[in-house]
């Protein structure tokens, strides 16, 4: 497939460009993996809807019908609650990336340092803050990183479903979110195209990204 044949609302390719983004990738001992596994079939998924509550973006999404539905390995950030040796194990894979000690396999440890670098506080969220200048440089820089590394572990362009319904992908999808939602800040088109895609990927959106993507608003 040419680029030109490539369906707009596609997850758009990241590329590997930025200082952050080169040292994650360099510091990555292997990609994630990421496999097919089953189904997801639109049609029966809205079936149930209301035609007056499918919006625009989600009747695009149904006239897709059935597309395989991957699955991704997950890297967990550990919390206080983690057993001591996973802890440890997760700690001893973790490496020096743009002065902080990451696992780079961990999709939430990007995230984790792209709120950080904005400021934001637990269960904020960055398209509500208000963030800009350098504090928005350096949370773009590491979720960008983040969505690099996830797209080492994708086909491109990725046409099929991650659902967000496998516990194993919700990292994927936060650092999607991550992302799309910083960019919003400072470029709102461009950012809308990374939430439309994100929607024609988990159709359920479970992280509201519909509402950011434009056409996703229900009647």
């Amino acid at each position: 497939m040419n680029v030109s044949e490539v369906p707009k609302w596609v997850m758009p390719w990241m590329p590997p460009t930025g200082t952050v983004t080169q040292q994650a990738l360099c510091a990555l001992d292997r990609p994630l993996l990421a496999w097919p596994n089953g189904e997801f079939d639109a049609e029966e998924y809205y079936a149930g809807f209301p035609a007056n509550e499918i919006s625009a973006l989600e009747r695009d999404v149904r006239k897709l019908g059935t597309r395989p539905a991957w699955r991704m390995e997950c890297v967990w950030f550990p919390d206080d609650e983690a057993p001591a040796e996973e802890t440890a194990a997760y700690e001893t894979a973790c490496r020096n990336v743009a002065g902080r000690m990451i696992m780079p396999r961990c999709l939430d440890a990007y995230v984790m340092e792209a709120y950080g670098a904005a400021g934001l506080g637990d269960g904020e969220d960055p398209v509500d803050a208000d963030i800009d200048g350098q504090a928005l440089d350096e949370a773009l820089a590491w979720a960008e990183a983040g969505v690099c590394v996830l797209q080492q572990s994708l086909p491109w362009p990725f046409m099929d479903c991650l659902p967000y319904a496998e516990l194993d992908n919700r990292p994927a999808h936060r650092v999607l979110y991550a992302y799309a939602s910083l960019l919003s800040r400072r470029h709102p088109r461009k950012a809308a195209l990374w939430f439309r895609s994100m929607v024609f990927s988990n159709p359920p959106d479970n992280m509201g990204a519909r509402f950011a993507a434009g056409g996703g608003s229900r009647g």
